[in-house]
């Protein structure tokens, strides 16, 4: 939310930065302007996403044209709605969340992955847009991204400095992603936790 958390995060090996828009439930909502001001500082071979709560299709192609993202992570979505975005933007990636909340949620996320570049696993929050965090049960995780390979799973949910190489070594993601774990206070990231996190997530990388 803040042009110093991204240089922070740039600068600390981050592999992908993620802006909330068109969200207007969740605290990190950033307005259009602002996120496209944002992400004119990510270099080439960063990747930027979008991260949305609308499941409209016409707003989510609205995003895509004017901050021309990587990829969108959608926390709302459907197997027509994914038809219909990637007529409209064929380049563009999408990330698609579910909430790992029992085991009865394997299914719904493992048909998500049909239509999906990557699935990204995170703990429910009323919002639906996670940021809880709250951790989730691994072992469920882990079970995931066996069932959904090769298709890559991206762990969120409850993740800090502290736990995120235990759960590496856990769940073997194909990557993890992080907001509140390295938050001083909502929406804004604290320096120091944002490079311990990406330099103990580094790490473990194979």
């Amino acid at each position: 939310m803040r042009q110093q958390d991204v240089n922070t995060a740039l600068d600390s090996g981050a592999d992908a930065v993620g802006f909330v828009v068109a969200s207007p439930s969740s605290p990190r909502n950033l307005s259009l302007e602002k996120a496209r001001k944002l992400m004119r500082a990510v270099p080439v071979f960063t990747a930027k996403v979008t991260v949305t709560s609308s499941n409209d299709s016409m707003v989510v192609r609205k995003l895509c044209r004017a901050l021309r993202p990587d990829a969108v992570q959608l926390h709302h979505h459907n197997p027509g709605l994914i038809r219909r975005l990637r007529r409209m933007e064929p380049e563009v990636k999408f990330i698609l969340a579910t909430a790992l909340r029992d085991r009865s949620s394997l299914a719904e996320a493992k048909r998500s992955s049909r239509y999906s570049d990557a699935v990204l696993a995170d703990t429910p929050s009323v919002s639906g847009m996670g940021g809880t965090g709250k951790v989730h049960d691994w072992s469920l995780t882990a079970r995931l991204r066996m069932e959904i390979s090769p298709r890559p799973l991206i762990m969120a949910g409850g993740l800090t400095p502290r736990n995120v190489q235990s759960a590496i070594l856990r769940v073997r993601p194909f990557a993890v992603d992080v907001s509140s774990g390295v938050e001083e206070q909502i929406g804004l990231k604290d320096p120091v936790k944002v490079r311990e996190f990406i330099m103990k997530a580094k790490e473990l990388a194979i």
